[in-house]
Parts: structure tokens; sequence; C-alpha cells
């Protein structure tokens, strides 16, 4: 058992307190659901009906506060179509009943910004038929040249998306830039609780760029030279240069899957909501520490040494380390760094194969951290390789 003194511990804690105390600036708006019964209707307003993508779900107010959080609940229900024509020619009209009900929340006509860092603490249903998600649409124009940003898609039931969206030269006629992740390649191998977690989902969003981020990993940067629509006559030319307005929302089917197998309620939860509007300034990081840096001899691969923690001057900052090169030698191929859930500044060092005494008593590795806005800060650390005894753990200054 590995024993800690309190020199050891008071060690662990610095970097992280100095990290904490960092980054105290208010939101500009948020929404953290506080409080019981439903969401504050002068933030948010509720869908109503069958509304887009042929999916199943008829959107009525599945959704309240409680415990802190905003729980969006599915529910295999069976509900009569308010706007039901026989006749019709629409699908959302020609469906006399939905076999499924959720929730769909906008800030439309409430709030809506225009560059900064948006997050969205959350965990979603991971399950055949769910698709969660959490979006952007542009105030002026019709879909897709108004613009849309989707910082969290999930469906079908392995896949994570993070895409934005403009108009082509056609009416209703898109041109997307989507990143797409398998849940099980890229998630659940580093953390096999992945599914069952809260994750942090980050929008940074300035004139130039626009990254999403899920925790510390980087999913999608575009550029707004490519954000560009073809003409006017839909949208605005340049849809991610206007005010977006901002949408939570669990629906049921289409890109989802078939949910005919799956276990209903399924709930969908969000922590908080923040917006830091128009924070679209750097201060780059300014040092890179490691809660321990003392690591036994003999372990298997895969040893978790510590954690790498920044000092960084931004709100809601963002953090992604790497092994990187540089001048003079370092044993960057003994370790390797995985994300953990829920972290946006903090990522986990492991070693990448079985360490020996008797290789050398230290081992020496370049860290690279960068930040949401791409400034970056190279930092040497040493770790040291233990015989069986005692510990000690510490940052270097």
């Amino acid at each position: 058992m590995t024993k800690y003194t309190a020199v050891s511990i008071a060690c662990i804690s610095s970097l992280l307190i100095q990290a904490s105390a960092q980054n105290k600036m208010p939101p500009t708006w948020a929404d953290e659901f506080q409080g019981k019964g439903s969401p504050d209707p002068t933030k948010w307003t509720f869908e109503q009906g069958f509304q887009r993508n042929q999916e199943l779900q008829y959107y009525q107010n599945n959704a309240w506060m409680e415990n802190g959080e905003l729980i969006i609940e599915a529910r295999r229900d069976k509900v009569k179509n308010a706007n039901y024509d026989a006749k019709s020619k629409k699908w959302n009209e020609n469906r006399q009943f939905g076999e499924y009900t959720s929730a769909s929340l906008r800030t439309v006509g409430k709030y809506d910004f225009q560059y900064g860092r948006m997050q969205v603490r959350a965990k979603i249903p991971s399950v055949m038929g769910a698709w969660p998600a959490i979006w952007t649409l542009g105030k002026q124009g019709t879909w897709p040249h108004n613009g849309e940003c989707d910082v969290l898609e999930y469906y079908k039931p392995d896949i994570i998306l993070a895409n934005l969206v403009k108009g082509n030269a056609q009416a209703y006629g898109s041109v997307w830039d989507t990143a797409k992740f398998s849940v099980n390649q890229h998630f659940t191998k580093v953390d096999p609780k992945w599914r069952e977690s809260y994750h942090v989902w980050t929008m940074q969003w300035d004139e130039e760029h626009i990254r999403l981020y899920i925790d510390s990993t980087l999913l999608n940067t575009t550029a707004q030279s490519w954000l560009v629509n073809p003409d006017t006559k839909h949208g605005p030319k340049n849809p991610f240069k206007q005010p977006h307005d901002i949408l939570l929302n669990l629906a049921i089917g289409g890109a989802g899957g078939d949910p005919s197998k799956t276990t209903f309620p399924l709930r969908y939860h969000v922590d908080y909501v923040r917006v830091w509007e128009g924070y679209t300034k750097n201060g780059a990081p300014t040092n890179v520490g490691l809660t321990a840096k003392t690591v036994s001899e003999n372990q298997p691969a895969g040893t978790i040494v510590g954690n790498l923690a920044v000092l960084d001057p931004d709100p809601a900052e963002v953090v992604s380390y790497a092994l990187v090169g540089g001048e003079g030698s370092t044993h960057n191929g003994a370790f390797s760094i995985s994300f953990l859930s829920g972290e946006t500044r903090t990522s986990v060092l492991k070693t990448k194969q079985t360490l020996h005494h008797k290789d050398g008593a230290t081992r020496s590795i370049r860290i690279r951290a960068t930040d949401v806005e791409g400034a970056t800060l190279d930092k040497v650390l040493t770790i040291d390789v233990k015989k069986a005894g005692s510990w000690e753990t510490c940052f270097d200054d």
C-alpha cells in the first residue's frame, strides 16, 4: 500500500489549490438549475409537438429541476398530435399520435450570445434510440443558412459528434463539418465508466475559429473562413458572426436508431449551462505540474503516476496535454497521457512500460499544455523510479 506523508499531500495539493483559486470570473449568463419544478421560464422555452428530422418523440414539458440539475425525460407514451391533419402531406401533421414523449428547451427570444465560451456539464443516456444534443442556432436566416453548431450529438449507440453547419446554394441545403468519434474506441477504453459519468462540453467561439471539446479532448476546430454561405438569399453571409441561442434536447429515433427494444424512461441530466460572453482573450498557461512524481519500479504498464494540472488565468479553461520532443533527451516513450471524465484542466499520466530502478533512478518527460485558444507551454518534468519504500510527491516551482 502506498503511504503519503503530510508533506507529500501538501505538495500534491499546492498547484491544484492555486489553479482552483484562479478562474473565478463569473459567467455572464448561466443556469445552475437550483430549485424544484419547471426550469426558469425567463431563460427557457419548451418546444412542442413534432419538430424536426421525422423523429419519433412528441415534445412536451418533460423536464424539471431536481437536486441542482435539469432532468429531461423521454418516455414511451402514446399522445395525440395536437396538429393532426389526415389530409396533410407534412410528416409532423399526418401522424395522428406520438408513441414517445420528451422535451426540448431553447433560449430563443430570451437569451442569445455572439462569441465567447460556453460550457455544459451533463450526463447523457447512451443507449439505442436516444439522440441527446447540446446545440446553437443563429438568430437570422432559415436553417441551415442561419448556422448550426452541434456541441454534442450522440446516437446509435456509439457515436459522439461535434458539427458545424452552413448553407449551400439551395434553400434548406446544408454543408457539414463533422467530427465523429466512437465511444467504445475513444472513450470507454480509457474510462470504462464513461457512459455513467458526467462530462463537460465546451464551445469556444471567436471571430476566427470555433473549437468544440468534451472534457479535455478537442473534437473539432472549424475556421470562420469556411463558415460562409454562398449568398444571402436564405441567411447572412457569415452565419457564425451573429448571435446564437442555445438548445438542449433529447430526441428519440431518427439518427438515434430504433428505440423499440430500449427500456424507458430515459433521463438526460444537465448540471449547468454557463456562458462567458465575448470572452475571446487569452492568457497562456503559466505552469504545469504533476501531483505525484514518484513511481515504484516493476509495476505493470498502465500504472498511474499522477495527475497533470496547469495554471492558466482564463475562466472555464480547457487544457489538453501531450508528450512532445524538444531540446535534450527525454523518456517520453515510457509514458502516456489519458483524459479524465468530467475534467477540463486535468489529465492523468501513466506508465507505458515496466520501469526498473537499475536502468536509472529518474525519467524525464516533456509535457506540452495547450489551452482552448491554442496557447501552449512546454515543461520538462522529472519522475523518480523508486525501489519499495518511501514516496515523495511535489510540484516543480
